[in-house]
Formats: C-alpha cells, structure tokens, sequence
C-alpha cells in the first residue's frame, strides 16, 4: 500500500503493468542500459542476471526460484461473458493508520469511493479494516458485499481482542456460473504478508488473498485490473499469473 497516483509517470512501468497493459509486457520483460544493450533480469527480484548464466535462464538463483514457486497464483478458470471488463482494487492506508507510512497522510475515503464508484462500473473492491468499516461502509453504494479475510492476528499486547481479520468491501462483478457447484465463499482463512517477496512492507496481501479477490470479481484472463495503490507490486505480480502473462514476459 502507498499513495495513489492517477496518473503514472512514462518510465513508471509498474502501474501500466498492473492495469493490465498489453504494451508493457515488452517493458517488463526487457530492461535496457544507456546504450541500448537489452538486460536480462531475475524473474523475480528484477536484478540483472551475472555473466555466464545458461541463455534460458529465469532467475539469478535458487532462493529465487524458491520464492517465486511458493508465490502460487492457479490461473483464471472464470470464463468472460460477452466482453472484457475494468476492475480496480483499492488498498489504501487504512483509516487513522497513515502514520505507520512514509506519506504519512490520510487517504480521502469519500473522493475515494466517489472515483470507484464513476470510473469502474464492472466492479471494484476495496480492503479496509474492521474498526473502519462502519464509517467505510456508509460512503459506499447500495449493493456492496463485505467479504472476510481470517489472516490471524499479530500477537501483542492489547487491551482487547486482538484483531484477526479484515473486511473486504466488492462493488460489482461478472456474475459466476449457476450451473457447476460454487467453491468460492465470501471468507478467505489465510496468513498476512508474504515475507520473501522483493519490497514486502506493511499492509501487503499475500498471493492467496489476490486470487480470492479476483475472483470475488469474477474477472477472468482478457479482463483488466487498476491496482490504485501499487505498494509492494504483489498484486500487480499475482494478476500477471492469474492471467496467464507471466509465459510473455518470459518470452
């Protein structure tokens, strides 16, 4: 989670990418020097590959490659109706938490969901926390559903119930299939952050909650996603996989 930017800058690939652009691929897949001399970089932590790796190779090492396979994403099985459609997921510093980030400033909540709500009628979902969700909750549209993350609590001392969970607020969606057995259900049970992954910080999702919200979303492989809070990149890293990009960036 960091600031929201609108508008991203040219050489600033990450946003492009998490939105869903065709055009950056090519960005992401190849990096290059002032002279023009393609860079081959590491899958996974974007360094560049040493001298003398096998031609075919996708990371810089095995602890890499661990990371990269533990960071598992099962790939859209939600076929798309008679078009693609935009989403967006908003994960901005939580309400009365902006002093734990570098920006150190509240996010806007009400031109926040006044922006979902006008620029992504396909559907949108937004995580808050649970002590924000009643004043959260009153900004939205009728309609909305409150999905549950179960991510465990974060042991200290408290002078109440230790929180354990955060509310996912979903506008919208692809309807799902009515004629197969649902397996998706509105709680995720799965663990915080995922540690290894290159820029972790505070409030990241891990891999298992990007593709509960995607699907949440019902967004399959030809949709695209508006990631307005990048933060870390996992989302943006977990929608290349969920879509099935990943195979051209390595390409």
């Amino acid at each position: 989670m960091t600031s929201c930017r609108v508008s991203p800058a040219p050489d600033d690939l990450s946003v492009v990418f998490a939105c869903g652009s065709d055009a950056s691929l090519a960005a992401e897949r190849d990096s290059f020097l002032v002279s023009g001399i393609p860079e081959r970089r590491c899958l996974w932590c974007r360094a560049v590959l040493p001298a003398g790796v096998r031609h075919d190779a996708k990371f810089c090492g095995k602890r890499c490659r661990q990371a990269s396979w533990r960071f598992r994403v099962c790939r859209a099985d939600i076929e798309a109706t008679d078009r693609a459609m935009t989403f967006a997921y908003a994960d901005p510093p939580y309400p009365g938490k902006a002093s734990i980030y570098p920006e150190k400033s509240e996010v806007d909540h009400v031109s926040l969901l006044e922006r979902l709500t006008e620029n992504y009628p396909d559907g949108w979902a937004l995580s808050t926390s649970s002590e924000a969700l009643r004043d959260v909750l009153s900004l939205c549209p009728r309609g909305v559903r409150v999905c549950a993350w179960f991510k465990g609590p974060r042991h200290t001392k408290s002078r109440r119930a230790l929180v354990s969970w955060e509310p996912l607020i979903v506008a919208g969606g692809r309807p799902l299939r009515v004629d197969v057995v649902q397996d998706l259900s509105d709680g995720l049970v799965a663990r915080g952050r995922f540690r290894c992954f290159p820029g972790a910080m505070i409030g990241m999702k891990p891999p298992a909650f990007a593709e509960w919200m995607f699907r949440q979303l019902g967004a399959s492989r030809v949709d695209r996603l508006d990631d307005l809070f990048p933060g870390s990149g996992a989302i943006r890293r977990a929608w290349i996989r969920y879509t099935g990009k990943e195979r051209a960036i390595a390409e």
